[in-house]
């Protein structure tokens, strides 16, 4: 599979009296923003992590490809949608609040479902923007939010989120935390270099959102995100198991594949001979070139978990991207499947 050039950062200068960037180019001509490569944001971890390395030569499963799509075709919660869905976006409520944080935001703390592995959330906390509770849902969603601290040096993943903006405190029904300087993966897992790292099942924190922020500078780059995604799936397989990323799997569910099982889009699909908008375009080379693994099942059918809009706050604004952008554009025909446990 094809692998996106890294994004070189541009020197640029904002010119008087409110006009748009530009930079000087080469031959001293001065290039409009529309015409420069934007600056990637801060995506933690090495470029050698599972969580940021591409799918290149990954060998293809050829009967777990076949059975896959054959079982997209015909459960009933999938049947009707042959595309995945992008939740978050518009009036869907089901995405992830998100927020890279400054060394200047306050510190907020964790004070309820934490663990030994998570106890730092409680202690040291984290800093985050204390707008960033205006737009966590607050209906009967599971109220998800993904946290990256550049300055506290990890990322952090709470369910059921409820804020007090008086203590500056978060109630969780479960808390996560991955350290910036390891490679990414679940302390539990074998392959993990920092046994500090903590989430359910060993989900990978970073992967459970599509960033406006992210996405906004592929758009300008023409790339992908560059990270992998957790598909939330349909239903996965108890009997399977599980397979790295992952370090354990639900009970009680009788679908398809194991989670931690890594799809992507064939590397002969023409991307951009399919239609797609700007921002579906990025979420299509994503899953060409990094793939998603099977992770959290989702109750409904499968889906990728966009950052969540709300009344005030719409960071895809300008993006285009909507819950069935990829409808009509890309299906489950278009994925293979990687063997269990690939990189």
């Amino acid at each position: 599979m094809s692998v996106p050039s890294t994004p070189t950062p541009s020197r640029r200068t904002f010119l008087k009296g409110g006009l748009a960037a530009a930079t000087l180019s080469a031959t001293g001509v001065w290039l409009p923003q529309s015409a420069v490569a934007a600056e990637t944001p801060f995506i933690p971890y090495g470029a050698d992590s599972l969580f940021r390395k591409p799918v290149t030569g990954a060998p293809v499963d050829g009967a777990a490809t076949t059975s896959f799509r054959a079982f997209m075709r015909s459960h009933p919660d999938q049947k009707a949608f042959s595309w995945p869905k992008i939740t978050g976006t518009g009036s869907n409520q089901w995405g992830t609040t998100f927020h890279l944080s400054r060394s200047g935001d306050p510190v907020w703390k964790i004070s309820t479902g934490t663990r030994s592995e998570t106890a730092i959330l409680a202690n040291q906390g984290f800093h985050m923007a204390d707008s960033v509770v205006d737009r966590i849902p607050t209906g009967t969603q599971d109220r998800p939010f993904l946290i990256v601290d550049p300055t506290f040096g990890y990322s952090l993943f709470c369910a059921d989120v409820i804020p007090n903006k008086a203590s500056r405190t978060i109630k969780v029904s479960a808390a996560a935390v991955f350290h910036h300087s390891s490679n990414g993966l679940d302390g539990r897992n074998p392959r993990s270099n920092d046994r500090r790292n903590f989430n359910s099942r060993g989900r990978i924190t970073d992967s459970m959102v599509i960033r406006a922020d992210v996405l906004k500078a592929a758009i300008a780059n023409n790339s992908g995100l560059g990270y992998v995604l957790q598909m939330f799936f349909v239903e996965t397989s108890t009997a399977a198991g599980f397979c790295s990323p992952m370090v354990g799997a639900e009970n009680n569910k009788s679908g398809w594949g194991a989670e931690g099982v890594r799809i992507a889009i064939r590397p002969d699909v023409n991307l951009p001979g399919r239609g797609l908008t700007s921002a579906a375009l990025v979420v299509a080379r994503t899953l060409q070139q990094n793939g998603c693994y099977l992770g959290d099942n989702s109750g409904s059918s499968s889906q990728l978990k966009g950052e969540q809009t709300s009344s005030n706050y719409n960071p895809w604004a300008g993006t285009n991207l909507s819950v069935d952008c990829l409808q009509g554009k890309i299906s489950w025909d278009d994925f293979v499947v990687l063997p269990k446990g690939w990189q």
